[in-house]
C-alpha cells in the first residue's frame, strides 16, 4: 500500500475510534438516549470493516448493513464470520428518522458496545501497519 493508502485508511480508524467514543460517552451517562449510543456502534463497526476490506484492496461497498460486510470480510477470515452481531443493524441510518423509534436498554446498548469492541480489536489483529 502507498503511503496515501495508509492515511487513508487510518481517517477510516479514527472515525469509527470516535464513534466508538461517542457511545462509550452516552453508555457511561446511563443516558436515556441509548439508540444513539447504538447508532455509533453500528457506526464504528460499519467502519472497521470497510477499513479491513480496503486493507485486502476491496473496494468498500456503499452500504450500512454489517451483515453484508461480515459476509464480505469473512470472505478473507473466518474470524469475521464467528462474530454475533445481534441486531446491530437495527440501529443504522433509517432508524436516525422520525417514525422509527427503538428503545434500547443499558444492558443491550452494553453488548452493542462489546461488539464494536471486538470487531475493532480483530480488525486491528490483522491489520499490518508500517
Amino acid at each position: 500500500m502507498t503511503k496515501d493508502d495508509w492515511d487513508y485508511l487510518k481517517e477510516w480508524f479514527e472515525k469509527a475510534d470516535h464513534d466508538i467514543e461517542n457511545a462509550r460517552l452516552v453508555i457511561s451517562y446511563n443516558s436515556t438516549i441509548l439508540d444513539t449510543a447504538c447508532f455509533h456502534c453500528q457506526q464504528a463497526v460499519e467502519k472497521y470493516m470497510k477499513a479491513y476490506l480496503l486493507y485486502k484492496r476491496e473496494r468498500t461497498p456503499k452500504i450500512h448493513d454489517v451483515n453484508q460486510l461480515q459476509c464480505k470480510c469473512a470472505v478473507f477470515d473466518n474470524d469475521f464470520a464467528i462474530i454475533d452481531l445481534k441486531n446491530l443493524n437495527l440501529f443504522a441510518v433509517d432508524l436516525r428518522y422520525p417514525g422509527d423509534s427503538l428503545q434500547p436498554s443499558l444492558d443491550e446498548a452494553k453488548e452493542y458496545l462489546q461488539i464494536a469492541e471486538n470487531i475493532k480489536k480483530i480488525v486491528l489483529d490483522k491489520i499490518v501497519f508500517d
